[in-house]
């Protein structure tokens, strides 16, 4: 089962700026902000809102994760606000300026590529774009566990998971102060059933839509998983510099090097 992915794109360079204003919205809809990445878990909430704020890249600031369109009205109060969701096999684009959302073909007029055409990416009804490799399991192991699963049976090898992993990814949770739930779900998706599908319709009407502007070409990452996984890390490894590395640590801190230059921005209410 793919999973829901999303991301909002702004015109502007003022990193510190935006999470200021996300932690604003989110205090005014009634979120407590909260660090989940300190030496110890934090409370647990019904709701939560979890985003990074990436450094400016190319004139564009990226917010990694799903906020809610009250969000995007406050944050286009600044610039131009994009809003990409991927839910399964289902584009939506979004984009607000000034507060209201707006037509996306006109107000993102002044950010298309030269040659680039806007229009059919946003509403050709049948889009063929190159195929993207999707094995998200394999994606995820090293070599050589890539190597060893060549030659398992995939509902064998997720039924040795699901019994391993409960308390696995539990006791991962009480040593990072991660949410062990979101990490559940992480765990799930090795086994590929978590991965956005950039092939289905909607994922290759996204990829349209990014082509035709003035992004900066590696948009998508890191993903969410990968920046707040390398973000722990780092934090860990600033705390106490020869902290043990587990398996799979070396790879999650390679994957983001930088990856405290984001800004974390986590509500919960």
């Amino acid at each position: 089962m793919a999973t829901s992915w999303g991301s909002l794109y702004l015109p502007y360079a003022e990193q510190e700026t935006v999470a200021t204003l996300l932690r604003d919205t989110l205090a005014l809809l009634g979120y407590t902000s909260y660090d989940p990445f300190g030496l110890i878990p934090g409370k647990a909430y019904d709701q939560n809102v979890r985003l990074f704020v990436t450094p400016p890249v190319e004139g564009w600031l990226r917010v990694v994760g799903l906020p809610q369109t009250v969000i995007c009205e406050a944050l286009s109060q600044k610039a131009l606000c994009l809003s990409l969701e991927l839910n399964g096999t289902e584009a939506t684009i979004d984009v607000f300026v000034n507060g209201q959302q707006v037509e996306p073909e006109p107000a993102l007029a002044e950010f298309v590529r030269t040659g680039a055409d806007l229009h059919q990416a946003l509403n050709a009804q049948n889009l063929r774009l190159a195929e993207e490799p999707t094995d998200p399991v394999f994606d995820n192991l090293s070599d050589e566990l890539q190597s060893m699963a060549a030659g398992v049976d995939n509902r064998q090898a997720q039924k040795m998971f699901e019994r391993l992993s409960g308390g696995l990814v539990k006791k991962m949770g009480q040593r990072t102060g991660t949410d062990a739930d979101a990490m559940s779900a992480d765990a799930r998706g090795l086994l590929g059933e978590n991965a956005p599908d950039w092939n289905s319709q909607g994922g290759q009407r996204i990829r349209a839509v990014m082509g035709c502007l003035t992004v900066p070409e590696n948009w998508r990452e890191p993903d969410f998983v990968s920046l707040r996984d390398a973000y722990q890390l780092h934090r860990r490894r600033q705390r106490k510099p020869d902290a043990r590395l587990y398996p799979g640590d070396a790879e999650a801190l390679a994957k983001v090097p930088d990856a405290l230059d984001y800004i974390p921005v986590y509500g919960g209410r």
